[in-house]
């Protein structure tokens, strides 16, 4: 990672920065500029790519998987994690978390001690998560 700023996002953030970039915060942009020039990294845990593309399909605007991989991997600052076993073993974590994809996000920047890129109520209220937004 060579020492740089790392942040995981969530669904929404994600959704945001590739369909509406307008819509985030100031604080999520620059996160998202310092990514585009490999200045930081952005983590984009497997089950942010699982929702976007539920998101897409609900909302009518179907964006498949390997199209948001495909952008994903035209940014080099942003990576994909895979779901496995330093976040699977911190899901009995964060217990204040009731939705279970949004805690598999939290146990994400847990398993990274990276804050989450997130405006989500639940996320921002949770003691054991950093958030920026």
């Amino acid at each position: 990672m060579n020492g740089r700023f790392r942040a995981v996002v969530d669904t929404h953030a994600l959704w945001w920065y590739l369909k509406s970039p307008n819509r985030l915060s100031a604080a999520a942009t620059a996160v998202f500029r310092l990514a585009e020039t490999g200045n930081a990294a952005i983590v984009v845990p497997a089950i942010a790519v699982a929702e976007f593309y539920y998101l897409s399909v609900k909302l009518g605007q179907a964006f498949t998987p390997s199209h948001l991989l495909a952008a994903l991997d035209s940014v080099d600052g942003i990576e994909l994690s895979d779901l496995g076993r330093d976040q699977l073993a911190r899901l009995d974590r964060n217990l204040d978390i009731p939705e279970m994809h949004d805690r598999l996000i939290a146990a994400e920047a847990a398993a990274l001690d990276a804050p989450v890129l997130t405006r989500d109520a639940t996320l921002t209220a949770s003691p054991h998560v950093e958030t920026i937004w």
